[in-house]
């Protein structure tokens, strides 16, 4: 009980921060909409099915001869090393035939605005704005994801939530330092750009053809949100993903104000890193990314 009231404490405290937090960025003008954020990207619907059609095609058609071929010839014997390294190097080669085939889809000239709206804007300046947002938005993240927690308890009197998918087997390569090294690769690095390129890349574009930024950003967050429930998370799914729609509305709304998928990329990998850095040195339960 005392966990339960701990926690409790800790959501108000993080909702407390979070106030003060985002009065401040919106008198900074951090919340404001450049004037050309209502142009429309020529983003067609069968760019978005493609998308997830790569996703889903790799990992349910390519991945079983990936990890088959690995197996055989790498990891055969029948030890825990051997299928945590057969984990991590086929985790990370499927993540990058899927982040090199959805590469592909922006070579086409109209399409290369979804990577960025203003090529003349210095990257440097969307990986700050990225960087920054994590600042912004973290105290929101983790305060929902606590008052969600204690919601499951007073709901369903769980105490004991299973981990993200994810962090249970990042949690397995601790002991390994390059499976660790090549997993950390994978959530830092290609999972934001994947999910990104998606979700608001192509998704959150598509949907403002239709419909205004926010409702927009609104469709793309609930779809990104609902994207990573497994049924191994049991009742974890619920602050899991309400931390994750709330981090997807800060992922869609950096987007649109920086026209660039590289500030909500910047966003994104923050989350991840730190809340791999949170488990490895912390021991923590992260909310919000991987």
């Amino acid at each position: 009980m005392s966990e339960i009231t701990q926690e409790l404490w800790g959501a108000i405290a993080f909702a407390a921060i979070s106030s003060v937090v985002l009065r401040i960025s919106w008198r900074k003008g951090y919340f404001r909409l450049p004037a050309w954020h209502e142009e429309k990207i020529p983003v067609t619907i069968g760019q978005v099915l493609i998308s997830f059609a790569i996703y889903f095609g790799v990992i349910i058609l390519i991945s079983p001869f990936v990890l088959t071929f690995l197996r055989a010839n790498f990891f055969s014997a029948p030890t825990q090393t051997n299928a945590i390294g057969l984990s991590s190097w086929g985790n990370l080669i499927i993540s990058v035939i899927i982040a090199g085939l959805l590469a592909s889809l922006l070579v086409k000239r109209g399409s290369r605005a979804i990577w960025k709206r203003d090529p003349h804007k210095p990257y440097a300046q969307d990986v700050a704005i990225g960087a920054v947002s994590w600042i912004i938005s973290f105290p929101l993240v983790l305060s929902v994801s606590q008052f969600l927690d204690v919601f499951v308890y007073a709901i369903f009197h769980v105490t004991q939530l299973p981990d993200q998918v994810a962090v249970y087997f990042l949690k397995m390569t601790f002991a390994h330092p390059f499976y660790f090294l090549l997993t950390t690769l994978s959530i830092v690095v290609l999972a934001p750009f994947i999910e990104e390129l998606i979700f608001r890349g192509f998704l959150q574009t598509f949907a403002r053809k239709f419909m205004s930024p926010k409702n927009a950003i609104l469709v793309s967050s609930i779809c990104f949100s609902f994207f990573h429930f497994t049924p191994e998370q049991g009742l974890a799914n619920i602050p899991i993903i309400g931390s994750l729609f709330v981090l997807a509305l800060f992922l869609g709304f950096v987007y649109e104000r920086q026209g660039s998928l590289l500030a909500s990329i910047s966003l994104h990998a923050c989350f991840n890193i730190l809340s791999v850095l949170n488990l490895y040195f912390l021991g923590g339960a992260p909310r919000g990314a991987l």
